[in-house]
C-alpha cells in the first residue's frame, strides 16, 4: 500500500505481537509501545470482534492521548476528525478537530487520512502503517500510525477509528 504520500503497510502481526509483549517488557523494534498498548486495551474490549464504540473511554487511555486521532465514520465514507492529540498536532503542524477528508479530499497536512481510514471502516479490523510528512517549517518526519474500527451497537457498521501516531525520527 503506498501513494503519493507514502504510507505503506506494515508487515507484523500487531496482535500477536501485543499478546507477547506485556508492559515492561523488551520494545519491539518496529512497533513503538503506544501502538502495543491501543492495541492490548482494543483486543480486550473486543475479544476477537472489534469493539463497540460506547465502550471506548479516553480516560482509559491517558498516557495515549497526546498521539490520539478519533475519526467519525459518515455513511457518504467520508471521516470527520472529532479529537486530534497534542503530540500528533504537533508533528503534522496544525490541528485537524473538526476537518472532514473524503475520496475527493484525501490527503491533510500531507497524510492520505482517506488511504488509512478507508480500509480500517470496510474491513473492520485494524491497520498499521508508516509514512513521513513534511509539516510546514521543520524537516521530514517518518511515523508509525495504527488505526483501530469502533463499532455502532445499532447499524453494526465501523462508527468510529481510533488513531495512535508516533513520530519516530526526522529525516534530513
Amino acid at each position: 500500500m503506498d501513494s503519493g504520500t507514502g504510507l505503506r503497510a506494515i508487515g507484523v502481526d500487531v496482535k500477536a505481537v501485543a499478546r507477547r509483549h506485556s508492559h515492561g517488557s523488551a520494545q519491539h523494534p518496529v512497533l513503538p509501545q503506544q501502538v502495543l498498548t491501543l492495541t492490548r486495551h482494543w483486543l480486550a474490549l473486543g475479544g476477537k470482534t472489534p469493539p463497540l464504540w460506547s465502550q471506548f473511554e479516553m480516560m482509559d487511555m491517558a498516557d495515549l492521548v497526546p498521539h490520539l486521532t478519533i475519526l467519525r465514520c459518515n455513511p457518504d465514507n467520508s471521516f470527520l476528525f472529532t479529537f486530534m492529540g497534542t503530540s500528533i498536532a504537533a508533528v503534522l503542524g496544525e490541528d485537524l478537530s473538526g476537518c472532514i477528508v473524503n475520496a475527493r479530499h484525501p490527503v491533510l497536512a500531507e497524510i492520505d487520512w482517506h488511504q488509512r481510514c478507508k480500509p480500517v471502516a470496510d474491513i473492520a479490523d485494524l491497520q498499521v502503517l508508516s509514512g513521513t510528512t513534511n509539516p510546514p517549517y521543520t524537516s521530514p518526519i517518518e511515523f508509525i500510525a495504527a488505526d483501530f474500527p469502533f463499532m455502532d451497537e445499532r447499524s453494526g457498521a465501523v462508527s468510529h477509528i481510533a488513531g495512535v501516531t508516533v513520530a519516530r525520527k526526522r529525516l534530513s
